[in-house]
């Protein structure tokens, strides 16, 4: 309770109280889908979930080791907001192992082979991740813009490139039986980026007065947005213009049946939304455009992450195991907020 209470202080009890219900909801899913049958639906959309609030974490603290590097004074009055999604990244790693013990229950089977030894190199790498984290977030007021915090950032930097990558070709690329696309691993850091921009730009409309630092952010958000659209491109025209076999069954899952409408509704989310609400540089200075673009950016990653993972596995029929998979990830979120709320609370 003491946990709830201190995110309560941040985010106001409707929200805490909310986020507390998706975690129990999310969690009664998780649990009760394996008495129902319902795994293969379930399962999938808390990996997701995982792969989406894990990435945001980390990209949370390689956006603050970026800045250091820069020496981004102006975005000093959010760094905390990046500080509160990082210090998420021990609750994933602990979420991570249970990932991987549950995969058996929905990866298929051509995945399934090696998931102990994949599951070590994992933990390994976001063991290594995360002291990295530690030690850009230790260092506070004027020591973020020392010597010693740059050499941190630089190394924390390399390392999550290299994890993030490690994870996408673990948890996405690992489930095609074909020639998945080299390019997504760095389309999944990117997004990883991204999501911290638009994590840290959406708190900043309601908890800062600073009118230039959300300007900065939204300046941030509309070009970053752009770049995750042109790795987008770049992962589509090769495959398109070679039209290999081998290569183009990726695109072809993501883009038949029901799943076109999903992938276009990411590209709408993630690139075209903030392209177009924040075209003009007033719309960057207030609130409600912000609020637009920025929880448009993270709607539309979150569900990228989805299609990258469930698009490849057999789909039951649209009904409870669905709902249920959905309930999964809103736990994951619902934890998150806690947790990210519980640092930003005053009383710390």
């Amino acid at each position: 309770m003491n946990f709830y209470a201190a995110g309560a202080r941040y985010l106001g009890r409707p929200l805490a109280l909310a986020s507390l219900l998706a975690f129990a909801a999310g969690t009664a899913a998780v649990v009760l889908s394996f008495p129902f049958g319902a795994t293969r639906a379930v399962l999938p959309g808390f990996a997701a979930a995982w792969l989406f609030f894990a990435g945001l974490a980390a990209g949370a603290v390689a956006l603050s080791a970026a800045i250091r590097i820069a020496q981004g004074r102006f975005i000093d009055p959010a760094l905390p907001f990046l500080d509160s999604a990082g210090a998420f990244l021990p609750i994933a790693l602990v979420l991570l192992l249970p990932s991987f013990a549950l995969a058996r229950f929905w990866a298929p089977e051509h995945a399934r082979h090696g998931l102990a030894v994949i599951a070590a190199r994992d933990a390994v790498a976001f063991v290594a991740l995360c002291f990295c984290a530690r030690r850009v977030l230790q260092r506070r007021g004027e020591a973020r813009w020392s010597a010693g915090s740059l050499r941190d950032s630089v190394v924390y930097l390399l390392v999550f490139v290299a994890t993030v990558s490690l994870w996408t070709v673990d948890l996405v690329m690992n489930l095609y039986p074909g020639e998945p696309s080299g390019i997504v691993p760095a389309q999944a850091f990117m997004a990883a980026f991204v999501s911290a921009i638009a994590w840290t730009s959406l708190l900043s409309c309601w908890k800062l007065h600073a009118v230039h630092t959300r300007q900065d952010l939204g300046r941030m958000l509309f070009g970053f947005s752009a770049f995750w659209a042109y790795l987008v491109w770049c992962s589509f025209l090769p495959v398109w213009y070679a039209n290999l076999p081998g290569e183009t069954g990726e695109i072809i899952l993501r883009t038949s049946g029901g799943w076109r409408f999903f992938s276009v509704a990411i590209v709408l989310l993630c690139f075209a939304l903030p392209f177009l609400v924040l075209f003009s540089d007033g719309a960057k200075r207030r609130r409600l455009p912000m609020t637009i673009a920025a929880g448009g950016v993270l709607l539309g990653l979150l569900a990228e992450r989805a299609l990258l993972v469930l698009r490849p596995l057999p789909q039951p029929g649209f009904g409870l195991p669905i709902i249920g998979g959905a309930l999964a990830a809103l736990g994951m979120a619902g934890l998150f907020l806690l947790f990210a709320g519980s640092r930003l609370s005053p009383a710390r």
